[in-house]
């Protein structure tokens, strides 16, 4: 371990000794000690701690949070207080038909300068720092508040009207200090989310379950969730594995010699080399954020949270908390698929502070500049989110035009799913490759290497003229019920990028 890495990092230095032997940075060993810790904790809360009163989880999960922090960041972790603190005096003093739009916008900035500080002087010093819980701390704060926006606008529909709403998302009055200091810290989801929506954290502190029933504080109405924390364990160790066979053998950075011309990368790999060393290396990168956030996952439903309901066959469903979808979105057929399957409950939170707000003509636009600003400001990030939403809107109009030609057939429509299939993994290759390696110059030279390529293929499909199949589908009657009208409308709202 370098000095320079020694120095900049501000977490617990006392497993070094461990670090120095497994080869792994200090900041990735004492993030894998408190997620284990977090993950045996967790069951504190579905055992003893379950007849415990709600004020008394919520200490629980508050102190946890504050001495993971400290342990993982340091002095660094006087943030993860700090944030909340200023967003909780916001949600007193300001009117609350406008709290969202303030705490979104200070959060945000807020954000940003951490985010800036970071990239200027801790750029590649380490992999954990303390911009990643701020993310999620800026989405539970920021969700929290157009709850709070939102019920007044309800409030004054139900005033008019002769019904009852019942929205189970629904947040009547600011919570008390230690209602919203827990949730924002709550250690289940504090190191890298998924981003916990406030109702479902106060059913889960006051036992409630997801249909509304109160869990039995002596039986148990609640089905056990070990199958899905043993199953979510072994993904994320399996993940783990995966990323440490291949990290040395197809690292990222290898990418960056694309800036020098004289480079074997340069000089010796050919397009479709590169697109499949691209794959792999991205690949890599993706089981850390699978075993991140699996991990995370079995955390949240060891201790109880997470609960769905239950499948037709009457299987319990665990995966409210998901944050992954890992075989959806390896083997999406379109960009629309792999987006949703990833980072889901972003998508959500997204889809609440972004896509639903303001008009429909930008909101393509929103999600995807509220989620570059959110992740930061390398250029990678706005190369990858631009490549991304062009991508999506193309692969759009090539489905509606293309599709309908291959349904003739079980082996055309084969040939077809197998196209697409492939299409989307070079796609979305191509447009993540900047988001990982950061910088201009290295990101340029990838799009370069391949001549921009998919870029331009992206803009020739905007220009497709409608096929006759998709003229006829359009002009064709189509029934009014409430079922498709409710199928449709879900379908339209998911829009999904992080």
């Amino acid at each position: 371990m370098s000095s320079s890495f020694t120095d900049c990092y501000d977490g617990s230095k006392i497993f070094s000794f461990l670090s120095n032997r497994i080869g792994l940075p200090i900041d990735l060993v004492n993030f894998l000690i408190a997620q284990i810790a977090a993950l045996c904790l967790a069951r504190l809360f579905r055992k003893p701690l379950r007849v415990a009163s709600p004020e008394f989880r919520h200490m629980v999960c508050l102190v946890i949070g504050l001495l993971m922090g400290y342990f993982c960041f340091g002095k660094q972790a006087i943030h993860l207080s700090v944030l909340p603190m200023i967003t909780y005096v916001l949600l007193k003093i300001f009117p609350q038909h406008i709290i969202g739009n303030i705490v979104l916008a200070v959060s945000i900035v807020y954000l940003s300068c951490i985010h800036l500080h970071r990239q200027i002087y801790h750029t590649a010093d380490y992999t954990l720092d303390i911009t990643g819980p701020l993310m999620v701390i800026t989405q539970r704060v920021t969700s929290l508040a157009y709850s709070l926006q939102d019920n007044l606008i309800r409030k004054e529909i139900n005033a008019n009207s002769k019904g009852n709403l019942n929205d189970k998302n629904r947040i009547d009055k600011v919570p008390s200090p230690l209602e919203y200091f827990a949730y924002t810290l709550a250690f289940q989801t504090l190191m890298c989310g998924p981003v916990v929506f406030y109702p479902d954290y106060i059913s889960f502190i006051e036992c409630v379950r997801d249909d509304g029933m109160a869990k039995d504080k002596v039986g148990e109405s609640e089905p056990s969730p070990r199958r899905a924390v043993i199953y979510k364990v072994a993904g994320s160790v399996a993940a783990a594995l995966l990323y440490l066979s291949l990290a040395k053998k197809y690292p990222i950075k290898a990418l960056e010699g694309l800036v020098d011309p004289t480079s074997e990368v340069s000089r010796s790999w050919s397009a479709v080399y590169l697109l499949w060393y691209a794959y792999l290396s991205t690949l890599v990168v993706r089981c850390k954020y699978y075993h991140a956030w699996l991990l995370s996952e079995a955390i949240c439903n060891n201790s109880g949270m997470g609960f769905n309901g239950y499948d037709n066959d009457g299987t319990p469903k665990w995966d409210k908390m998901s944050n992954i979808d890992v075989f959806g979105f390896e083997f999406a057929q379109n960009m629309r698929v792999a987006i949703a399957s990833w980072n889901k409950n972003t998508n959500a939170w997204l889809r609440t502070v972004a896509y639903e707000r303001g008009g429909a003509a930008w909101r393509t636009a929103r999600v995807y500049s509220l989620s570059a600003v959110w992740h930061g400001f390398h250029p990678g990030y706005y190369m990858t989110f631009f490549a991304g939403g062009l991508f999506t809107e193309a692969a759009k109009k090539v489905r509606v035009v293309a599709r309908p030609l291959f349904l003739n057939s079980a082996i055309s429509k084969l040939f077809y799913d197998s196209l697409t299939f492939l299409t989307t993994r070079v796609a979305m290759t191509y447009a993540t490759v900047p988001f990982v390696l950061l910088h201009l110059s290295p990101s340029l030279a990838f799009y370069g290497r391949l001549y921009y390529s998919l870029h331009f293929l992206a803009l020739g499909a905007m220009l497709l003229p409608k096929s006759r199949y998709a003229i006829a589908s359009q002009t064709e009657p189509r029934k009014s019920n409430s079922k498709s009208i409710e199928t449709n409308g879900e379908a339209n709202g998911k829009l999904k990028i992080s």
